[in-house]
């Protein structure tokens, strides 16, 4: 029987907490944090939730670039000196190079005195998984999601996926960086992938709180027919904003409505938006 729990910290529907989840896998007397939250004050919560649980984390793995999942690092390193922030070669590279373009716009434009303002080396983990306590946690990736270059963790012990931002449950999915169809039918396959493992519990990346109610496997089929619904409207609309009234519509009162205008406006009407990133992915045209 396994020792391993986990407890999941949510920064809250708001401009600074995207509804963004962080899972802490845990046994006795140590730790493994999956993501490190966007605004400097999540961070701080988020360490009161790790050391109110009274076990101290030895690494952070980070899943993915995306700054929601990262920037809050500097308030991890400072509470936690000398614990190790991992991720995949390729992810690690990603995020190292992003740090100070999403310091920038993020960190200082965006969220100003609740963004960070230093950068934390990610360190490249080369291995397909990860051990706590003698237990295995498979590491899923390099993957698509939500981004390319992705990745999940999937702790066979317990059947619970960490599925990072390739799932979300009950909030809107970011779709601005699938421009492609292959990149849309990779997500696909990635969700099958996903399903055939048969998780008992499904932590998605995004949810309207940390209420266990949105940890269900069917997160993988809500997050399936909302990108194929997204991609139907987005093929019939006249403008952005057709497709956001659609999928209000359609899918009322979702977490993170920024993922769906800021999808709806960068895909439909071709929305230069200075936060995005990498380069290569602005100058990629989308495809329905």
């Amino acid at each position: 029987m396994s020792n391993l729990k986990i407890k999941v910290f949510n920064g809250g529907d708001t401009p600074g907490g995207f509804a963004v989840n962080s899972t802490l896998i845990y046994g006795e007397k140590d730790a493994i944090l999956l993501d490190a939250q966007f605004a400097e004050s999540s961070a701080h919560r988020l360490v009161a939730m790790i050391t109110e649980n009274g076990v101290k984390p030895s690494r952070v793995y980070i899943s993915h670039f995306h700054p929601d999942h990262f920037l809050g690092l500097s308030v991890l390193k400072k509470t936690f000196p000398d614990i190790r922030v991992l991720s995949l070669p390729s992810i690690a590279d990603d995020i190292n190079s992003a740090f100070d373009f999403k310091i920038k716009y993020w960190g200082n434009t965006v969220l100003g005195l609740d963004g960070a303002k230093e950068k934390v080396l990610v360190e490249p983990w080369d291995k397909d998984h990860l051990e706590l306590e003698g237990e295995k946690i498979e590491i899923l990736g390099p993957l698509r999601g939500d981004s390319d270059d992705a990745s999940a963790l999937w702790i066979p012990s317990i059947k619970t996926l960490l599925a990072a931002d390739t799932v979300f449950a009950d909030a809107y999915v970011w779709i601005a960086d699938a421009k492609t169809k292959q990149a849309r039918k990779d997500w696909y396959d990635i969700l099958d992938r996903l399903e055939k493992l048969q998780p008992e519990v499904v932590i998605p990346g995004h949810s309207p709180s940390n209420d266990p109610k949105y940890f269900h496997p069917d997160n993988i089929k809500f997050t399936r027919k909302y990108i194929r619904d997204f991609e139907e409207t987005w093929r019939e609309a006249s403008d952005s904003q057709e497709i956001i009234d659609k999928m209000n519509a359609k899918y009322p009162n979702l977490a993170a409505k920024i993922c769906l205008e800021m999808s709806a406006k960068i895909l439909k009407d071709r929305f230069d938006w200075p936060g995005e990133y990498p380069p290569s992915l602005k100058d990629t045209v989308p495809e329905i």
